[in-house]
Formats: C-alpha cells, sequence, structure tokens
C-alpha cells in the first residue's frame, strides 16, 4: 500500500482511533535523515510491503521515522511550529539506547507485517485497538516465547509513546493475552544458561597464542568478565561503528590501586553504563590471586594487555588492541566469541554463551566461600 504523506492526511479528531476521509489537511513533512536509510536490502521475513509511511531506515530509527496517519494528523493540527516539533521529537529519540531501540523494532516489524497481511487500514494501526493487538498476539502464540510477547508489545507501547497516542496495554484483556502467551510460550523458553567454568579458561588459554596482541586481549576480557562477574557488554563492545565512550570505558580511565596486608592486589575502574545503573555506570574490580598454578589471574592479564596494547590511544574502548595492520581495533563481542566458542567446541565443552561469564564467576566465588553480599557487591 502506497500512502503519501508528504502531500495529504486525511482529517480526525485528536482521540479519534480512526481518520475521517472527509477533509484532507495539508502537511509538510521534513524529509527522512539520509543517515537513517538502509543501504541494502531487509533480510528474508522481515520485508513489510513499501509504504511512504515507512521509509526502509535502520531498525533503530523505525520506532522514531515510521509514521501513521494519527501521528501526521497530529503534526499537522500542532499549535506549535515544526521546529519545535522536531525538538520535541529529538528529546524524546534521547531516551532510549540504540540497542534497545533495535530490540523494539522486531515488535513493531512484525505489527506492521500482521497488519499487511490481514489488510488492516492505516488509519486503524495507531492508535492501536484492543481487538487489533489481541488478535496479533493470538496470530504468534505458540510460536514465541512469553518473554518476546512482551517485548514486542514493549515495543509497540514505545512507537505509540513517541507519536503522542494512546496505548491500551495495560487493559485487563492485554495482560489476560500476555499471561496465556507465557503459558502456551512455554516450551519456547530458553534453556538456562550454563556456566563459564575454571576448566573453560584453563582450556582457552592453552589455546591461545601470546605472541598475537588480539589474543592477549580476548584472554584479559575472558578473564577480567568472569572474575569481576560482569556483563560480556561492558568489556566488549557490539561492532567497531558502535563504540561510545558514553557506554563503553576507554583506555584513558582512570584506575585505582588496592594492597591488602596478606600481599593481595587489585585494580579498579569505573564504566559510565551498565544494563542495570543506565548512566550511572558502576565500578569493575579486578583482583589479583595470590596462588595462580593455572595462570588465570586478572590482574596479571590485564597487566599484559596494557602492556602489548600501550600504543592504542586513550579516546579507544579499553579493551582495544593492535591488530596486524598497526592500527588499533576495538574487542567486537561476536568475534571475542568467536574465538572463545570455536576453542570450547573442540573440547567439546562449548554448551555457553555470552552470559555465562558472569554467571561462571559469582557460582565459582560463591563456592569458595565468599560473602554473598561481596559477590553482588561486586557484579554491580
Amino acid at each position: 500500500m502506497s500512502y503519501q504523506v508528504t502531500d495529504t492526511v486525511t482529517d480526525a479528531t485528536a482521540n479519534s482511533p480512526s481518520l475521517s476521509s472527509s477533509t484532507a489537511l495539508s502537511i509538510q513533512r521534513p524529509p527522512v535523515d539520509p543517515s537513517h536509510l538502509v543501504k541494502h536490502h531487509p533480510h528474508a521475513g522481515n520485508q513489510i510491503i513499501p509504504s511512504d509511511l515507512r521509509p526502509t531506515v535502520l531498525a533503530k530509527h523505525q520506532i522514531s521515522d515510521w509514521e501513521m496517519p494519527w501521528s501526521l494528523h497530529q503534526k499537522a493540527t500542532s499549535p506549535f511550529s515544526p521546529t519545535l516539533q522536531a525538538l520535541k521529537d529529538k528529546l524524546l529519540s534521547k531516551s532510549t539506547v540504540d540497542d534497545t531501540k533495535e530490540n523494539y523494532s522486531a515488535g513493531l516489524a512484525c505489527f506492521i507485517q500482521f497488519c499487511d497481511k490481514h489488510g488492516v487500514d492505516e488509519e486503524l494501526r495507531m492508535p492501536a485497538d484492543l481487538t487489533l493487538v489481541a488478535a496479533f498476539l493470538l496470530e504468534h502464540m505458540g510460536s514465541i516465547s512469553g518473554s518476546t510477547a512482551c517485548s514486542w508489545l514493549s515495543g509497540l507501547k514505545a512507537w505509540h509513546d513517541t507519536k503522542g497516542a494512546p496505548w491500551c496495554g495495560e487493559h485487563r484483556y492485554i495482560q489476560m493475552g500476555k499471561r496465556a502467551m507465557n503459558k502456551e510460550g512455554a516450551h519456547r523458553k530458553r534453556n538456562p544458561r550454563s556456566l563459564i567454568t575454571i576448566r573453560h579458561l584453563i582450556v582457552l588459554r592453552k589455546a591461545l597464542n601470546f605472541r598475537i596482541p588480539f589474543h592477549i586481549t580476548i584472554w584479559a576480557v575472558a578473564v577480567i568478565t568472569f572474575w569481576a562477574c560482569h556483563r560480556l557488554g561492558e568489556t566488549t563492545v557490539p561492532s567497531e561503528a558502535k563504540f561510545n565512550p558514553k557506554f563503553h570505558v576507554t583506555f584513558g580511565i582512570k584506575f585505582r590501586y588496592f594492597s591488602q596486608e596478606n600481599g593481595a592486589k587489585a585494580i579498579s575502574f569505573h564504566i559510565p553504563w551498565t544494563k542495570t545503573t543506565h548512566r550511572n555506570g558502576a565500578d569493575v574490580t579486578i583482583t589479583g590471586l595470590l596462588d595462580d598454578p593455572e595462570g588465570i589471574c586478572g590482574l596479571s592479564a590485564f597487566a599484559n594487555h596494557l602492556r602489548v596494547n600501550k600504543d592504542v590511544l586513550d579516546s579507544f574502548s579499553l579493551f582495544g588492541y593492535m591488530g596486524d595492520d598497526g592500527k588499533p581495533h576495538h574487542m567486537v563481542k561476536d568475534n571475542f566469541l568467536s574465538v572463545c566458542f570455536e576453542i570450547w567446541t573442540r573440547a567439546e565443552i562449548c554448551n555457553v554463551l555470552g552470559h555465562s561469564f558472569r554467571i561462571g564467576g559469582a557460582v565459582h566465588l560463591l563456592s569458595l566461600g565468599i560473602a554473598l553480599e561481596y559477590v553482588a557487591a561486586l557484579g554491580g
């Protein structure tokens, strides 16, 4: 379906779930930022029917850039200038980090596909009616987990919130639907993650080549993420292009050094963002092992990483490394896991995921008799 959003939209009252076709409103919508546009075709299963309402933009921009007749009507009838409206939209876009926007886009895209499939008029898609949302959930019942259904609904809510549209998600019908999705999608629930263990670290260390800066940094990330009980997303970056010092710790961070009476040493540094504390960040503490026959001390691994990769710029990510091309590179999460999983697959112990480092470190420290409160504080 093609909908000419740059020319006209039909008139309606602000609270109406659909727009009357009786009156046409002229609207001048600013063009989509060219940097938002996708330069490749969507993956199979992600396609939607082409529409002027929904330009082909990156997933993280879909919530802000995808419009509906209702949202365009609100803009056209607003007493405020396009400049002020654009400032409002920019503020709202800053309320959610890119990774969350990308997760939300999955639910939004599936909802649009559902509406396209059943021929739902554009005017009826926002504000989404209880019947439409309930039918959307039911069509996917049993094929997705309850948590996925909740994530999809969160994406639809974020879309409605961004456009200022009423959202029906708190209605008892939708809450009942979420319970049904949890029950019928139980078999889709991911199995509990297995743990990274000391054996995993030992196998990894033996397989790495410590003459290669990349491998030295892989080792540092592995043991530090394990012993510090932190998330892998806090010691790696999603991709080279997605490094952002607002969210990722840099090489120029200041360290705090500690020494205990028994000779144990530790280093602490602050990371700017975590999944739970957001911009408050958290402290990562790397402790040394007094007895380390297996060579799995996080402090030693970190010191070696800093020494070998000393030419990495202070503005670069903390776990950046010097590549064969003589240039610094970020430690990308997928690249890190690819090396680890290849090694552990050969050893037949690759039944783990990225989050297994945090879980394994916490369980190991608790098994050593470390106080629960200390482990909780260590992991933030």
